[in-house]
C-alpha cells in the first residue's frame, strides 16, 4: 500500500510541471538603466529599457523589441515596487548597462545612488556603467537601425583596440570597489552626435560626486599614463604633413620611489611599438632609416608632452588620482599608504611623475618611398 501511495505521489509531481514557471508573454527582460533627477519633486527617476517578447514574435517591420518604462520616486526600492503596479515584473539578470545622470551624481553620493543595485542578489556587478551630461532616459530612446540604445553602447565599448581615445569599459563592481577604498576614478562618458549614441571622453568622480569630464585627447593620454592603450592610432602634423601612427604592442612599466620628506616619485616608462599607417609627406622614404628614426623622435616628443600636459592638469587642477598610482604606493609602502589613504588625492597632487616613451615604427606598409629611389 505505501509503494502505490509513493509511486501516486511521484507521478503527481512529474505531471504538475514547473510550479513557478512564468509564461515568456509576462516577463520582462531589462537590459539597460538609466538613473536621473526625479519628476514632480521625487528624487530619482529610472528609466528601463526592457525586451517585449511579444514585439520580437510580430513582422520584422518593429526593428526596436524594446520599449521604455519610466519611473520616479524617492529611492530605488520603492521605484521598482511601484512599477510593479503597472507592468508585468522586471527581470534584470540579462542587464547590460547603467547611465547615470552628471547632475544627480554632483548633487547626491555615487554609493548611496547605486546603493540597492549593489545590494540586490539579482543584480549584475559586471553590467557596464556611463555616464552623461545629458537626459539618460532620452539617451535610451535613440535605436541604431533597430538596435536598442544598451546593446550600441555594450558593443561600441569593445572597441578600445581600435581607438586609443576610449576610455576602457567601467563595471559596477569597480566602482563599488572604487567607493569602498574611497579612491578618485574615471568611467566613460557618453553623447549623442547626429543622432547617434557615442563614447566621448570621460567622467570623473571624486569624494563620490561628479567632479568634471576629461577631453578624448586627455583619454589618450591617459591610456599611455596607465598602460591601458590596447591598440589604436595617433594623428599628428608634422612638417606640413598628416601622419599616422598604429599601435601594434604597448609595454608598461612603473617604479615607485619616497623621498626622505615623503615625497613620492613614479617613474612611467612605455615602449610602444607600431606600423606608420599613414604618410602626406612628399618627401615620404620609409626605406631610410633616418627618416623613419625622425618620425619616432616626433611621435616620441609629442606623445610625451601631452602626457605631462595632462599629468599637470590632473595634479593641479583637477586634482584627484584616476590613474590607481594609490595601487603602486600601497605595494610599495603598504604601512605608510594606510596612514595616507584617506588623503590620498592630496599627496597625489604634490608626487613627482616622470614619464617616458620610446616609440619603435615596426612596418610602414606596402609603401616605402613616394619619390624614386
Amino acid at each position: 500500500m505505501k509503494k502505490k501511495a509513493t509511486f501516486a505521489f511521484l507521478t503527481l509531481i512529474l505531471l504538475s510541471g514547473c510550479w513557478d514557471s512564468t509564461n515568456i508573454e509576462e516577463l520582462n527582460m531589462a537590459i539597460g538603466f538609466a538613473v536621473d533627477k526625479g519628476d514632480n519633486g521625487h528624487k530619482l527617476k529610472l528609466s528601463m529599457q526592457v525586451l517585449v517578447p511579444q514585439k520580437i514574435d510580430q513582422e520584422t517591420s518593429i526593428k526596436d523589441p524594446t520599449e521604455i518604462i519610466e519611473t520616479s520616486g524617492d529611492s530605488m526600492h520603492q521605484i521598482f515596487r511601484t512599477t510593479a503596479q503597472k507592468t508585468h515584473r522586471i527581470f534584470s539578470h540579462q542587464l547590460r548597462v547603467y547611465l547615470f545622470s552628471q547632475e544627480l551624481i554632483n548633487e547626491n553620493n555615487f554609493d548611496l545612488v547605486i546603493n540597492q543595485f549593489i545590494r540586490d542578489n539579482e543584480t549584475r556587478r559586471g553590467s557596464l556603467v556611463f555616464m552623461t551630461s545629458e537626459k539618460p532616459g532620452d539617451m535610451l530612446k535613440i535605436n541604431d537601425d533597430g538596435q536598442p540604445a544598451s546593446s550600441t553602447l555594450y558593443t561600441i565599448s569593445g572597441n578600445t583596440k581600435t581607438t586609443i581615445r576610449m576610455f576602457k569599459p567601467v563595471s559596477l563592481g569597480d566602482i563599488s570597489s572604487a567607493m569602498q577604498n574611497n579612491v578618485s576614478f574615471a568611467l566613460p562618458k557618453v553623447s549623442v552626435d547626429k543622432g547617434k549614441l557615442i563614447l566621448e571622453g570621460a567622467s570623473i568622480i571624486k569624494n563620490k560626486r561628479f567632479l568634471t569630464n576629461i577631453s578624448p585627447l586627455a583619454v589618450q593620454s591617459y591610456n599611455l599614463l596607465t598602460g591601458d592603450a590596447k591598440g589604436g592610432v595617433i594623428d599628428f602634423q608634422y612638417d606640413q604633413s598628416i601622419y599616422s601612427f598604429e599601435i601594434f604592442k604597448l609595454n608598461h612599466n612603473i617604479k615607485t620611489h619616497k623621498s626622505a620628506s615623503g615625497t613620492y616619485r613614479f617613474d612611467v616608462s612605455v615602449e610602444l611599438d607600431g606600423r606608420l599607417s599613414e604618410d602626406w609627406n612628399v618627401r615620404e622614404n620609409s626605406f631610410n632609416e633616418k627618416y623613419l628614426q625622425e618620425i619616432e623622435g616626433v611621435v616620441k616628443q609629442r606623445l610625451e608632452k601631452n602626457v605631462k600636459d595632462f599629468i599637470e592638469k590632473l595634479q593641479h587642477e583637477i586634482k584627484a588620482d584616476i590613474c590607481g598610482f594609490y595601487q603602486k604606493a600601497n605595494i610599495a609602502y603598504p604601512n605608510d599608504f594606510r596612514k595616507e589613504a584617506k588623503h590620498w588625492d592630496e599627496v597625489f597632487s604634490e608626487s613627482d611623475i616622470q614619464y617616458k616613451v620610446n616609440v619603435k615604427i615596426r612596418d610602414f606598409g606596402t609603401k616605402g618611398a613616394t619619390q624614386s629611389l
